[in-house]
């Protein structure tokens, strides 16, 4: 909104919460000074925000060697990004080397070993793992709520926003949430090959991971954390994790080719027997600061933690993770037609209790080249290749934390249970010694094809995957704990892939090829564990705390993914109130959503639900996250040193849930907040005579003022999620675009240079779609997979464009 519109907006709402002469008066004066803010120059806190020019900087560089039974190579990559959003940035530093010696005829020594180094900087914009809320100390939402103009109070002691964490200054709340994370990881892998016998090879693999993280996060005075959650409210604190893990890894395989043992090519036969062990150790160090003095900034809160309070400090050591793995396979395959092979794992897993330790996962695959056959010959001429082939295999998961057979107890303080500053408790996850392996069960067929002398070829895919006894931070209650893991329910999904790649010209000097891909994919709840449906936290994507309770719908027999809210039927009109000694009473017949919307707002102009057969308004699903196709295509194209490239990408029919659609159209319990365009006075509903200042009271009058305007009122006591804020996300992406040039290498030959390109990349050039949000690929609060697709304070895409030079010596 302008300034006008704002002050408007500010001056109805206080007038409908009956508060002007202390929620408006204070900060804007009275009803015939608005006049005063028209034209008035705003703020562009968006720009302001996400306005900066990013750049990205990356270089590499390697060298090579070999001797007579030697070889090496040593690489060194830099990325650096300096982000659109203030304050953000990320650069990444590789280094690697590898190398095969050949120790003697019959074996050979591989080494690999690789060191990276991560640093990231910035609050981002996504609040979902924000400590202390739920509802959000988003930077995007920061940006486009908070007021466009200075407001200030002329009574002493009256705040302009009495909780900051709702609606900070955008710029400062980009300070008061800075965060730095500075990984650092290396991997070292060495391999010894032994041929023992003609066909007979040994392989010992073994490698050690080495993982060091270190996070600070700092809360500023405008955060929720500061002044909801802290144990000294109104002053800074800063959080600490220091996280390690080193994972030790040993691979043993014995791999035999028969080649030489069938006296003709028709037969191949390979077999491969194996053992794998995985040892992993990990540590989490969590320190709380606070009561910082007020004017330190996060540099100075990091560089000084000493000056504040600390309330615990929690040195955390996981339960040793082993996984323990046998497996064989065995592959035939016959004239180069019929192929078969199975294979079969056991895996061993510490997370589980001994009587469900072990999972045993086999598969077998089977193939058959139409195309070989000798009775296809004849239509060598156009065919080149068709393949039919099948499999079905097991596959297990684990991926759970550690530590989740036994309760285990944790540092943590609270002035609501304990006058000491650190006691231990239980934590929120009970415990469960039943847990076993999930498992899924696939079943794929496939077709591949080769046509003209390669001019096409493709591959289509139809599968079905079955996933048993899923492992689910299930909710609970009358516990004392919030969740626990359990195996419980199944899941089925089907679909389709097609891929297709067409070499459409290729000529010496210049060449056009596409290749396109598309999936189809549907899934169902097939089991809950005797449950219908799952309620609570877990279907609650949270973003504006608890007001809108479950906005998703996990049941049986549905999809993953829906969502779950009322039907919107646009607003209120006066026609469905009688006027009744200064009160607004709903006439008999009309659908009362005021349990939802707050009693105090249902009057004329407010939104409106529908409601059942029954007269009843209720929940129901009104969207859905999966899409129904998805894919990408691009086109690769050479003219004499010209090589172009472009990538595109696609999504149809998939929903997303516009959060920020509701949360910046409503003012909900909050004052002096700012919204988009489309509540501007000419747009929505308003109650306000703007001649007298006075609320409308005559019917006729108010419906007359209102009739050339299609929204309805921002006032509303809570946030409603509504089918208007589900929105078809479908959208195509030019994901990139390249455009190179190579010199001709006899003008480059006498300066020692084998190949130099020239080029430059344009990322997310355009996105067409009818999605009125940033962006339609968004996904924001995942805290569990089940709150898919919801657009909340995401980080905006940029567009980017990267010049460079390749150089070959």
């Amino acid at each position: 909104m302008d300034a006008e519109n704002y002050v408007k907006f500010q001056y109805e709402l206080a007038k409908v919460r009956d508060n002007v002469s202390t929620n408006y008066e204070p900060y804007f004066g009275t009803f015939n000074d608005i006049d005063m803010y028209s034209g008035l120059a705003t703020n562009d806190w968006v720009d302001m925000v996400f306005g900066n020019t990013g750049s990205n900087w990356n270089a590499d560089f390697t060298i090579s060697g070999s001797g007579e039974n030697f070889n090496w190579t040593l690489g060194y990559a830099h990325i650096g990004d300096k982000a659109i959003m203030r304050g953000s940035d990320y650069s990444r530093d590789n280094l690697s080397f590898k190398s095969n010696i050949k120790l003697s005829k019959k074996t050979s020594l591989d080494l690999n070993v690789r060191y990276s180094r991560t640093n990231v900087r910035g609050s981002g914009a996504n609040s979902m793992n924000d400590s202390g809320t739920t509802s959000g100390n988003g930077r995007l939402k920061h940006a486009v709520c908070y007021a466009p103009i200075p407001v200030s109070s002329t009574i002493q002691n009256i705040d302009e926003e009495a909780d900051y964490g709702d609606n900070a200054p955008p710029l400062q709340s980009v300070a008061d949430n800075d965060s730095r994370r500075i990984r650092n990881s290396w991997t070292a892998n060495a391999a010894f090959n032994w041929q023992i016998v003609d066909n007979l090879h040994l392989k010992i693999d073994g490698g050690i991971e080495d993982f060091r993280q270190q996070d600070d996060r700092y809360y500023g005075l405008t955060t929720y954390y500061a002044g909801n959650t802290s144990k000294y409210p109104n002053t800074p604190s800063s959080l600490y994790k220091d996280q390690t893990r080193r994972k030790f890894r040993n691979t043993n395989t014995l791999n035999y080719d028969f080649a030489e043992v069938f006296d003709n090519s028709d037969h191949k036969l390979n077999i491969l027997i194996g053992e794998e062990m995985t040892f992993t150790k990990s540590n989490l160090v969590t320190s709380m600061i606070e009561n910082f003095p007020a004017f330190y900034d996060a540099q100075m809160a990091w560089n000084f933690l000493s000056s504040g309070t600390t309330l615990y400090t929690s040195n955390y050591y996981a339960p040793n993770d082993v996984l323990l793995s046998f497996f064989g396979r065995v592959n035939y395959d016959f004239k180069g037609r019929y192929s078969i092979g199975a294979t079969i794992r056991a895996d061993g897993s510490s997370k589980f209790a001994k009587a469900n330790r072990w999972g045993f996962f086999p598969s077998a695959a089977a193939s058959w080249t139409i195309s070989n056959e000798e009775w296809m010959s004849g239509a060598s001429a156009w065919l080149d290749q068709l393949k039919i082939r099948y499999s079905f295999g097991t596959a297990g998961n684990n991926n759970i934390p550690s530590g989740q057979l036994n309760k285990e107890f944790s540092a943590t303080t609270t002035p609501w249970l304990s006058n000491t500053d650190t006691f231990w408790t239980a934590g929120k996850i009970l415990n469960n010694p039943d847990l076993t392996w999930e498992t899924t069960y696939t079943h794929n067929i496939g077709l591949d094809f080769s046509f003209f002398k390669g001019r096409l070829t493709g591959s289509l895919e139809v599968y079905q995957n079955d996933t048993k006894d899923l492992l689910i931070l299930f909710p609970i209650s009358g516990t004392g704990y919030d969740s626990q893991y359990r195996n419980i329910g199944s899941t089925r999904n089907r679909g389709a892939e097609l891929s297709l790649s067409l070499p459409v010209i290729m000529k010496k000097d210049y060449s056009l090829s596409i290749n396109a891909n598309i999936s189809y994919n549907q899934n169902k709840i097939t089991s809950l564990g005797g449950l219908t449906a799952i309620t609570g936290t877990s279907v609650q994507s949270y973003w504006a705390s608890t007001e809108i309770g479950d906005d998703y719908r996990v049941e049986v027999g549905q999809p993953l993914g829906n969502m779950y809210g009322y039907m919107c039927d646009g607003r209120y009109e006066v026609s469905d109130f009688d006027y009744v000694n200064g009160k607004w009473v709903l006439k008999e017949g009309v659908a009362d959503a005021s349990a939802i919307i707050g009693s105090s707002y249902l009057m004329p102009g407010a939104l409106k639900l529908k409601a059942d057969e029954d007269g009843v308004i209720r929940k129901h699903v009104i969207g859905n996250a999966t899409p129904d196709f998805q894919g990408g295509f691009g086109l690769n194209a050479y003219i004499k040193g010209i090589d172009i490239s472009a990538n595109f990408t696609y999504m149809i029919g998939n929903d997303v849930y516009n959060a920020n659609k509701i949360e910046f159209t409503s003012s909900r319990k909050f004052y002096n907040r700012n919204l988009i365009k489309e509540m501007d006075v000419d747009n929505r509903w308003t109650n306000i005579d703007w001649t007298t200042g006075e609320l409308i009271t005559d019917p006729d009058r108010l419906a007359e003022v209102n009739a050339n305007t299609t929204m309805w009122s921002p006032s509303i006591g809570n946030a409603v999620f509504s089918d208007w804020a589900v929105e078809d996300g479908s959208f195509l992406r030019l994901q990139s675009a390249t455009i190179g040039y190579t010199i001709p290498e006899k003008l480059t030959e006498k300066a020692f240079i084998r190949k130099i390109r020239f080029y430059v990349t344009g990322t997310n050039l355009f996105c067409l779609t009818k999605y009125s949000g940033y962006d339609p690929e968004v996904d924001t609060r995942r805290a569990t997979p089940l709150t898919p697709g919801v657009d909340y304070s995401a980080y905006p895409k940029s567009r980017g464009y990267v010049f460079g030079v390749n150089l070959t010596f």
